[in-house]
């Protein structure tokens, strides 16, 4: 029997987990064929054999050891050559092993209220949290217990993109708006205290792609064929005429009353005029067009107060200063120039080095490129670490986490955390030894230096660490949250939210809970 696919076999381990046993029992009898693969499959029967009378594996108590011991087999299932996915001359996946000290989400709590594809996931506060994606519906969630508290229906379509409303300072009601855009050519106002529908626009002539708040000035924006201009009561300030047919994909706030929209391979600066004496209105200028990508613009992010970084569908990666629109630093060969080792490759497929997404801290540039990571250095414009294959599938979403560390989430179905670690520095080139070096005549170990230099150059300072890998979509993870205390939310095309959550720290919190019950009781002071 020829080899199941890698990533085939997990996802029908992975779909197993919401299934039923005798489904999980199929499963096992499809890998039973395969004897390196059955090899590790008996810890995984052992302990099927303690839940067969249950209908659901995402129950509590005994069955949630089976999830375990699904997901552990899943893990040593990646780690065999039998079932290597991709052709031998790409690089390895890398994998890491069980034993994941390193990683805390060791509990998980599987939400559902979705169904269809669960595409964006907004944070409201410190506790609560909102989704959103195909179905056309917006839930509200506590990110500490996983409760669904509030669902929002309103659109007829998917949901194109969702944004929070700050309320305003002087404002007495301090109730917490989001704004969501749906392909049915709406925008709806909510208020996700009440559940409360407060206002609805459908007056736009196509989709609305992307949406950005300018709080400083008290209004939003809107990106589709045109670029649109509202105030908090919905009423539409100014417009552009119609800018492409692709629209606008993506809008950040730069200074100076500006905007800087990505419109296919184009990035257009954008001038807001606000109202004064002389004009009552609003009014929105094209200030200049900047045409140095080669390739439509998947990603746009202001990264601090000096640089915007942008990222197109054929890998380039510009920064861009933000007072006067320039190229500060372009890269645009992810892949040639950190291995020269392999051989180079004349072309690559597209979404092999699409950059999807980015990130950053104070002195690099994370990169989602393709289906690897990537740390561009902002002082010292140059790649300083990388993943080629940090996942089996493109990159779609990243994020930094304290202590040097990222989570990135793949097509694959695959959420990891990565830790940014300093490599050792080569040793210094020897001083010249003798007679004829002293003068500078030494010819011969002049050329043999040349070789450690470029060595030096083309070796990244830098390593990226795999160190958690969480595993329990069954399908592609669109993006995810990350809350200090109440763990990482995720969600995907499965039509799953998972709530990942610290196990040292829920295991304290249920300890202690404990022993405040049993105090209470008065079941602690026992009479000898």
């Amino acid at each position: 029997m020829a080899p199941v696919p890698r990533v085939k076999l997990a996802r029908q381990l992975d779909s197993s987990l919401e299934a039923s046993v005798g489904q999980c029992q199929h499963i096992y009898s499809v890998a039973k064929a395969m004897p390196s693969v059955y090899d590790h499959m008996g810890e995984w029967k052992e302990h099927s054999e303690v839940f067969l009378d249950s209908a659901d594996l995402w129950h509590s108590g005994p069955e949630r050891e089976g999830i375990r011991v699904l997901c552990s087999l899943l893990n040593s299932m990646r780690r065999l050559p039998l079932l290597e996915l991709e052709p031998n001359n790409k690089s390895p996946l890398q994998t890491i092993g069980e034993e994941q000290t390193q990683n805390p989400y060791t509990e998980l709590l599987v939400l559902r209220a979705h169904r269809d594809i669960v595409r964006f996931l907004v944070q409201l506060d410190d506790c609560r949290f909102a989704s959103a994606g195909d179905d056309g519906i917006v839930v509200v969630w506590n990110a500490q217990t996983g409760e669904k508290l509030l669902e929002l229906s309103g659109h007829t379509q998917k949901i194109t993109a969702i944004i929070t409303f700050p309320p305003l300072e002087a404002c007495e009601e301090k109730n917490q708006l989001i704004l969501t855009a749906s392909a049915d050519k709406t925008v709806i106002v909510w208020d996700c205290d009440t559940g409360r529908q407060v206002r609805k626009v459908s007056c736009f002539h196509s989709t609305v792609k992307c949406l950005t708040i300018l709080q400083r000035l008290d209004v939003w924006l809107s990106g589709g064929s045109d670029l649109c201009v509202w105030n908090r009561r919905l009423d539409l300030l100014c417009k552009t005429s119609h800018l492409s047919d692709t629209g606008v994909s993506a809008l950040i706030e730069i200074p100076k009353n500006c905007v800087v929209a990505a419109v296919g391979k184009e990035l257009i600066i954008f001038k807001l005029v606000a109202p004064t004496e002389g004009s009552l209105e609003w009014n929105i200028l094209e200030v200049k067009r900047l045409l140095d990508h080669q390739d439509n613009i998947l990603s746009l992010v202001n990264v601090n107060d000096l640089s915007f970084v942008s990222g197109s569908h054929v890998g380039e990666l510009i920064v861009w200063d933000v007072s006067d629109w320039t190229v500060q630093a372009c890269e645009r060969n992810f892949w040639t120039q950190l291995d020269t080792q392999q051989e180079i490759k004349l072309c690559q497929k597209p979404n092999d080095i699409s950059i999807h997404h980015f990130t950053w801290d104070e002195e690099n540039v994370f990169a989602a490129v393709g289906r690897g990571l990537y740390v561009y250095n902002l002082q010292m414009k140059r790649v300083i670490a990388c993943q080629k294959t940090a996942h089996d599938s493109s990159v779609l979403h990243i994020a930094r986490l304290p202590n040097r560390q990222l989570i990135s989430c793949s097509e694959d179905g695959s959420v990891r955390i990565w830790e940014l670690r300093e490599k050792q520095q080569l040793a210094a080139e020897p001083l010249p030894t003798g007679f004829f070096n002293m003068w500078g005549f030494g010819r011969v170990n002049k050329q043999a230096s040349q070789p450690v230099k470029k060595q030096q150059e083309n070796t990244t300072p830098c390593s990226l660490e795999l160190i958690g890998d969480l595993i329990g979509h069954s399908s592609s993870v669109e993006m995810f949250l990350h809350f200090e205390d109440h763990g990482l939310v995720t969600c995907s095309a499965d039509h799953l939210i998972i709530l990942w959550k610290n196990g040292e720290r829920e295991s304290g919190l249920r300890s202690l809970k404990l022993f405040q019950k049993l105090e209470e009781n008065g079941d602690l002071y026992l009479t000898v």
